[in-house]
Parts: C-alpha cells; sequence; structure tokens
C-alpha cells in the first residue's frame, strides 16, 4: 500500500514553523518578519485562536515603505515637529 497518486501535501513541519510566528514575536522581530516574507515567501502570525497571512506585494521599491512598517505611521514625524 503505497501512497495515493495525485493527493497533495501540505508543507512539511519545519517549512511551517519557519514560515509561522507567534503575534508576540511578530511584534518584536518586525524587521526579520518582513524580510522572511520578502526572502521565503508568505509568512503567518498566530494569535489564539485566529491566523493572519503576510505577504509582501512589490510594487515598485520605497525606501519609505519599511521605515513606515517600523515606525508604526510615523515616518519623518519628528522632523515635521522640529519644522513648525
Amino acid at each position: 500500500m503505497g501512497k495515493s497518486p495525485g493527493k497533495k501535501r501540505g508543507p512539511k513541519p519545519a517549512e511551517t514553523e519557519l514560515n509561522s510566528w507567534p503575534v508576540v514575536e511578530a511584534q518584536e522581530r518586525f524587521a526579520e518578519l518582513l524580510d522572511a516574507a520578502a526572502n521565503r515567501g508568505p509568512q503567518t502570525i498566530v494569535d489564539h485562536n485566529r491566523s493572519f497571512r503576510l505577504t509582501l506585494t512589490r510594487s515598485r521599491r520605497s525606501p519609505k515603505a519599511k521605515e513606515l512598517l517600523l515606525s508604526g505611521g510615523r515616518v519623518g514625524a519628528a522632523g515635521k515637529a522640529d519644522k513648525q
């Protein structure tokens, strides 16, 4: 009795672990999470009974995008306050 032909299998456990992040770890290592999504594909963030998939979509290169995400949406906020 061999494997059923044509039956698709899910990812191997090691692959799943590499792409799965507990929410607290995702918050603490956000820059690494973004890099993992860019280099290894979609990442899953798990929080109790919910899971969220982070997928990177590149439309064009924007050096401020990563800064925006890492700062919680406050890119250049200090600079604007100084100019007033």
